[in-house]
């Protein structure tokens, strides 16, 4: 969660907009309440057991139609189409969706007979396409907390880079809960967390969704206590510019702790030296497509020396591009 937007006035006025009880916490608060409403659509619609299922199945629900763009031909073509029907919006689709713009929902002035209230807008030229799952829950998010003050403004979805308003940031973590959905994932999450059970559940529940955005989204929700971590050749971020080359080394780009291993009292940090001997850095170093390995937590260590605690994990590591993708399972 972004750093203490449930301090934010912004999301305490969102939750109070939406009629919600806020004590303390008003991020929680807007998770349950989109929580309701999913578990209210599943109710109604049983038969759904799978991600995408329920992606439909929201947007069917919320009002909205996906209307994916993979060229610029698809956008003047888009474009035309809705000026033809007389929806001012038309004249927006263009400049909204420039290149830092991965996704923009607009209510319909004028919908036909059997037409949804609301257009979403998909983004998928170039490398965008990668995105088109998660940014359809995005837009999705936006209309799970719409309140009536709002009806008639546009969302957008931003590119991971920009600096986002709280809102933005809140509609990313409700993008979040439900782009990998816990209850769904659940029944595939058996047995030990691999590489191979990651595909398989992708293949069964979402196979539109990226590789990275079902790894980040499965590991997070599993209910096995496991580490993710992003390895690449890179510098310290916190040396000076004459010492930033020189600080060069393997290091974990990203790092995802979930639930289950931060229970077990199991930490590790971005930008840690991958450890020479894991086999990890092998994968890299010796260009390797996987490997796996039995390690312990306390090979890794800070810049200052300081080591984790004492632990025995598996590695598997798995080089992706110029970047190594590594699950730590403690045993």
């Amino acid at each position: 969660m972004p750093t203490k937007l449930h301090k934010n006035p912004t999301i305490y006025t969102l939750a109070t907009d939406l009629g919600l009880k806020v004590t303390t916490d008003p991020v929680t608060a807007i998770k349950d309440h989109c929580h309701r409403q999913i578990k209210r659509f599943l109710k109604e619609f049983s038969h759904c057991t799978t991600l995408s299922g329920l992606l439909d199945l929201a947007a069917q629900k919320l009002g909205t139609t996906f209307r994916e763009i993979h060229s610029d031909a698809d956008l003047v073509q888009l474009t035309q189409e809705y000026a033809d029907r007389g929806e001012t919006c038309a004249a927006l689709f263009n400049s909204e969706l420039t290149d830092d713009v991965y996704g923009v929902t607009f209510k319909l002035l004028r919908p036909g007979k059997f037409d949804l209230p609301y257009i979403s807008l998909i983004d998928c030229r170039g490398s965008k396409k990668q995105r088109c799952y998660f940014t359809k829950w995005h837009e999705l998010g936006h209309l799970l907390i719409l309140t009536d003050q709002r009806r008639l403004s546009f969302k957008r979805t931003h590119a991971l880079h920009e600096l986002k308003s709280p809102e933005e940031s809140m509609v990313d973590v409700i993008a979040g809960e439900f782009a990998y959905y816990a209850p769904m994932v659940r029944p595939y999450a058996k047995g030990s967390l691999t590489f191979d059970a990651i595909d398989a559940a992708r293949t069964a529940l979402c196979p539109e969704g990226s590789y990275h955005s079902a790894l980040i989204g499965l590991v997070n929700v599993w209910p096995t206590p496991c580490v993710l971590v992003e390895a690449k050749w890179a510098g310290k971020k916190s040396s000076s510019p004459g010492q930033y080359f020189s600080s060069f080394a393997l290091r974990a780009v990203s790092v995802l702790v979930n639930d289950a291993a931060r229970q077990h009292g199991i930490q590790l940090h971005k930008n840690f030296r991958v450890p020479e001997r894991s086999v990890i850095h092998s994968v890299f170093t010796e260009s390797l497509a996987e490997g796996t390995g039995v390690e312990d937590l306390c090979w890794w260590e800070s810049s200052d020396g300081t080591r984790l605690e004492k632990r025995e994990i598996r590695v598997s590591a798995k080089r992706i591009g110029d970047t190594i993708h590594a699950l730590l399972i403690p045993r």
